[in-house]
Order: C-alpha cells, then structure tokens, then sequence
C-alpha cells in the first residue's frame, strides 16, 4: 500500500466508580448522627438538602461539616410517594461547596432494610 494507516490518539475517560446512575433531587432531609451522644445526652442533629440521589447512596449539601466514616440515620419524607423513609448512610467524603459556606457530602447506604431501599428506588423514580 501507497500510505499509512494513521493511528488516532483516543483519550482515555476518568473511570465513573458509581454501580448506579445518580438522579437529581432537591428533597430537605434530616440526617441524626448515630455517633453516642455528646455529655448533655444530645445527638447530632441537622438538616441538609438532598442533591442527588441512587439506590446506594445520596450527596448532600448541609452548613455543617460532617467527618468521613460518621455513620448517620438519614430521614425524608418523599414528596413525590408521600411516604417517610429512612435509612443508615456512612459519610464516604465530604468537601466545601462554591463559596466554601456549605459542604457536598457523600453518603453510602449501610445496615438499611429492603424496605428502605425499595421506598427510596420508589421515589427516585415516581414521576
């Protein structure tokens, strides 16, 4: 043959380590450190706002900044589904968000029943 094949440099994508797709949510949520309680006998106690969501986890937006590894019982009520569910997440990272006055933090469902993952599949996608 007359030319060359010429080989096209393919850039390689960063690889997505997520096992389920992610789906935008702006649900308020209440998330309770499962932590034992400070010296006055409190928990942890603090809202966030849900921005997305999948039937293994959440990220979150919350003033407060949790630490990796805080196990957390997280509630919501879905406003699509009207049902209460709640579940057991494990902070996988966290890091500031825009103007570093809020924090997106990674959740990891652990220790949560069938039920609650059903309920939480249920709201992600009821439309």
């Amino acid at each position: 043959m007359f030319w060359k094949k010429r080989r096209i440099k393919r850039r390689r994508l960063p690889l997505e380590r997520r096992r389920e797709p992610r789906f935008a949510d702006g649900v308020e949520i209440h998330l309770v450190s499962k932590d034992p309680a400070d010296v006055r006998g409190d928990k942890h106690s603090f809202y966030a706002l849900a921005k997305d969501v999948s039937p293994s986890g959440l990220r979150v937006e919350s003033a407060e900044q949790i630490p990796v590894g805080t196990v957390l019982t997280v509630k919501l009520q879905s406003p699509k589904t009207r049902k209460d569910i709640r579940a057991t997440a494990e902070v996988k990272w966290s890091a500031p968000a825009g103007t570093g006055e809020t924090y997106e933090i990674g959740l990891e469902f652990v220790e949560t029943s069938v039920h609650s993952i059903m309920d939480f599949i249920e709201h992600i996608y009821k439309a």
